[in-house]
């Protein structure tokens, strides 16, 4: 029989943000993930990949059947050489501001990918189309991009209260 105070005095790790997002809910003695997941549901389509290794092609796959990459506005010439579409209906990709950026072709996503690896690294991101909102369907997981999100945000309320309060 265990003990509550034995229980107590054990450091176990805080759930994952892949258990959270896949809605897993794991037992707090094995840390073996528990039948059925939190909500008894487990999100299948979840997929964390390595800034490098995210491929538009595989976003397309992955989001078409969510209403996404659907509707071909025009073609350009691609970053592989190739013509290729160009989505009204692309996909929002967080920035380390208060913006995001509509990544619509492989070249808007290279680009994306540049200028987030240049200041980040290879970071972890996250896709998730079954997130209910639109700015939850991609997230960069890195300590960094989050404080800079953080800072932004907190920069933009600092300014608006200013505005909010001068004469």
């Amino acid at each position: 029989m265990i003990k509550l105070k034995d229980l107590l005095e054990q450091r176990l790790p805080d759930a994952s943000a892949t258990d959270l997002a896949q809605g897993l809910d794991r037992d707090p003695m094995t840390g073996n993930p528990m039948p059925g997941g939190a909500g008894g549901t487990v999100n299948l389509n979840y997929k964390e990949v390595q800034l490098d290794q995210l491929k538009f092609d595989d976003i397309v796959k992955m989001f078409r059947v969510k209403d996404y990459y659907n509707d071909v506005h025009f073609n350009r010439m691609q970053p592989d050489g190739k013509e290729g579409p160009y989505y009204r209906d692309g996909l929002s990709f967080p920035n380390p501001s208060d913006a995001s950026s509509i990544v619509a072709d492989m070249k808007s996503l290279e680009n994306w990918k540049e200028k987030t690896k240049r200041r980040f690294g290879n970071v972890k991101v996250i896709l998730d189309p079954d997130a209910e909102e639109h700015w939850e369907k991609v997230k960069v997981d890195d300590e960094r991009f989050t404080q800079d999100q953080k800072d932004a945000n907190d920069a933009k309320m600092d300014m608006l209260k200013q505005w909010g309060t001068s004469e």
